[in-house]
């Protein structure tokens, strides 16, 4: 029973810290307020206070018809869709590593990638308290991983990956912004590489993060500049892309560098 039980009881903590995120996307690009204050939930076109029943992820969304109760403005889809994200990839990091320590790794990474993600999207920005939060709660849980199974070449590998992963990345900037003669990336991505490298690892993970990200940014760029939603001179967030490859290469980064070793004759 316990095991039918561990599951449900995950996806529905994903939808509460989910709740909890969408609180963080809107509030910590905000200058005049912070994530405990005003310490109840509003809506932002009347400023009404929403109370706890309409406050229940996914389920006042559909209630309420996604509008608030008290103006009818709209309430975006983007509140359901990140307590929906969140809850799925919890339960999808549970299925792959059970109740661990990376596991836990796992979460606290996705917890900070989801708001990383939709905040730079929004703002173009990547707010330093969530890298700065999540080096801080990466190394003590990589620690704490290495300890467990008397491995310091974990932590080692770990920390090589942070150093090498924010290097690499202001490598491929500056050549980027000499080629193009304008800034090709912003800082805000070099810390997030920094970020992937620790909870990832250096070798061949980061590799993979910069491969999936280049080819699912290039190909949603051009998506984007083909169908006239963005111009040739935009800017392109690429903090969505790292954060995406990054998600990837966590859950199934073992299997698909299997392959390509497979596929290119290497093993």
């Amino acid at each position: 029973m316990l095991e039918i039980w561990i599951p449900v009881l995950i996806f529905l903590f994903g939808l509460a810290v989910g709740s909890f995120l969408n609180v963080c996307i809107y509030r910590i690009p905000r200058t005049d307020m912070s994530i405990h204050s005003p310490r109840r939930s509003f809506c932002p076109e009347c400023s009404e206070t929403i109370q706890p029943y309409d406050n229940i992820p996914v389920l006042s969304y559909l209630v309420l018809g996604g509008k608030c109760r008290h103006c009818k403005a709209k309430i975006s889809v983007l509140y359901p869709l990140v307590e929906l994200a969140t809850a799925g990839l919890f339960l999808v990091i549970f299925y792959r590593f059970g109740l661990t320590l990376e596991f836990l790794l796992g979460l606290i990474f996705v917890t900070l990638l989801i708001p990383i993600s939709v905040i730079d999207a929004q703002h173009y920005i990547i707010p330093n308290v969530l890298i700065v939060t999540g080096l801080i709660l990466g190394f003590a849980i990589v620690c704490g991983i290495a300890y467990q199974h008397t491995d310091v070449w974990y932590l080692l590998t770990r920390l090589i990956g942070a150093v090498t992963g924010g290097t690499a990345l202001w490598l491929i900037a500056v050549v980027g912004s000499a080629i193009l003669r304008k800034k090709a990336m912003g800082g805000g991505d070099i810390k997030l590489m920094a970020l992937n490298g620790l909870f990832l690892g250096a070798w061949p993970e980061l590799a993979m993060v910069i491969a999936f990200s280049a080819l699912s940014g290039a190909i949603v760029g051009t998506a984007l500049i083909v169908s006239g939603v963005k111009s040739r001179q935009s800017p392109i967030p690429y903090g969505p892309f790292l954060a995406g490859a990054a998600v990837l290469v966590l859950l199934w980064g073992d299997g698909l560098w299997h392959e390509y070793l497979q596929f290119v004759g290497w093993y």
